[in-house]
């Protein structure tokens, strides 16, 4: 007992320093009881650090938060439902993220999954290094990567890496996202598609095989949230070449979503820097929650977009964007449609279901048909929407690069939301959106 007493106290003593991952409110680059302690006595620590409920208080519940909290933060993977990373000492001990990044580590095996379907399990070494002789026969070994994608989600997260290595091994993108990048969305990457270095490789479905194949990728990043998710695999396997299914898009919320970063800075050895982002995304929804609590009204939100064709689409009720806005105060139109992804809808349900909408928003996915960037553009392509734009107070359209841009800068997208449900609640209102 004496010794322990010894070490708390030390422990209290402890000079303090602003600490980059949530938790580590003593700022030693850790997260483990040392915190909780430190937290039970030094109460004054600041919203940003102390308060992690987001109840705008620094109490003894935000202890208790911690203590509860600590050795889940320490994991390879916090929030993300479909994807584990696990990292291994040389000993082939498993070890936690935390671990592996102040002591170092020998390999780690990327998982990604849905449910109980494993797609993919790769080995990844140290430039340099030998894998592991006692691998599983369903683990394949995979090196810095030259890679191809077919979602753009899978570029802004390589973007997001902010690393010209990164951004050098991208040699194919789908056809919308090559013409986008033309176009200036992704513009890091515009130099790359003009001297040649990353070519279109088509869509889903619909692969140019002869392309893919000019390219030889590693690797080719395969989005798991369409239809057409056999047909791609068996394509990219009869080509013999290797794929990951990202399963991003059935995260169920913000933070799972931005997690993902992890799996693409993993392949690089660039850990941190995937931890890093998730850190950001993390903090940001903290302190937007603590500005949308003191709100006093939930605004009835409608959010959709509306085919030319086929009508309109709503995200349902466990989609993350609703995630969101529930959770930033807001109430949502159709959360009695189950489900994480989508759903097309016919237009008189989905007119009954906006009726005394508060705040519409308008999420364009076809923006190079269709370019609404105004009230009169949207009353223009979609008149089928005028009698909910007559009774909203707030109506809102996507910007072209809000599924591009807007996944590299995750926190400011989720700043926009958070904006838009309540713009009482924040300096400058609605004014100062950045992709809306």
């Amino acid at each position: 007992m004496k010794k322990i007493l010894i070490v708390l106290g030390l422990i209290l003593i402890s000079p303090i320093a602003f600490g980059e991952l949530m938790g580590d409110v003593n700022g030693d680059g850790s997260i483990n009881i040392a915190d909780v302690v430190y937290l039970f006595i030094h109460r004054d620590v600041g919203l940003d650090k102390g308060d992690l409920n987001c109840d705008n208080s620094v109490d003894i519940a935000d202890v208790v938060y911690l203590f509860n909290n600590y050795q889940k933060w320490r994991e390879p993977v916090v929030f993300a439902k479909d994807f584990e990373i696990q990292y291994y000492d040389k000993n082939g001990i498993p070890i936690s993220y935390l671990d592996a990044l102040k002591n170092g580590w020998e390999y780690k095996i990327l998982t990604t999954k849905y449910g109980d379907d494993v797609y993919n399990k790769y080995c990844i070494v140290k430039e340099g290094e030998n894998p592991p002789s006692n691998l599983p026969s369903d683990v394949k070994v995979i090196y810095t990567p030259k890679v191809a994608a077919l979602n753009s989600f899978h570029v802004a997260m390589l973007v997001a890496l902010n690393d010209s290595n990164v951004l050098n091994s991208i040699k194919g993108v789908s056809t919308s996202t090559y013409e986008r990048i033309k176009d200036g969305i992704f513009p890091e990457l515009k130099p790359y598609v003009d001297n040649g270095n990353i070519i279109s490789i088509g869509s889903w479905s619909t692969i140019n095989k002869e392309a893919l194949l000019n390219i030889s990728p590693d690797i080719v990043f395969i989005p798991w949230s369409h239809g057409y998710l056999v047909t791609d695999i068996e394509t990219v396997k009869d080509l013999g070449l290797n794929y990951l299914v990202t399963v991003e898009s059935n995260e169920p919320d913000f933070l799972g979503k931005a997690e993902w970063e992890k799996v693409f800075a993993s392949l690089y050895n660039l850990d941190s820097k995937g931890n890093d982002y998730l850190q950001k995304v993390w903090m940001k929804r903290n302190e937007l929650i603590r500005k949308t609590r003191t709100a006093t009204d939930r605004p009835k939100v409608g959010m959709l977009y509306w085919s030319k064709d086929l009508g309109p689409w709503i995200y349902c009720a466990q989609n993350y964007y609703v995630k969101w806005i529930l959770d930033v105060k807001g109430d949502y139109c159709f959360l009695d449609f189950p489900g994480t992804s989508y759903e097309n809808i016919d237009p008189e349900t989905a007119l009954e279901h906006l009726q005394n909408c508060d705040v519409l928003i308008y999420m364009n996915w076809n923006s190079i048909y269709e370019p609404i960037y105004t009230l009169e553009d949207l009353e223009k392509y979609k008149p089928e929407l005028i009698p909910v734009i007559e009774h909203a107070k707030r109506v809102y359209v996507t910007k072209p690069n809000y599924s591009y841009d807007g996944n590299v800068h995750m926190d400011l997208l989720m700043e926009d939301f958070a904006r838009m449900v309540h713009p009482e609640c924040f300096d400058g209102g609605d004014s100062e959106l950045h992709y809306l």
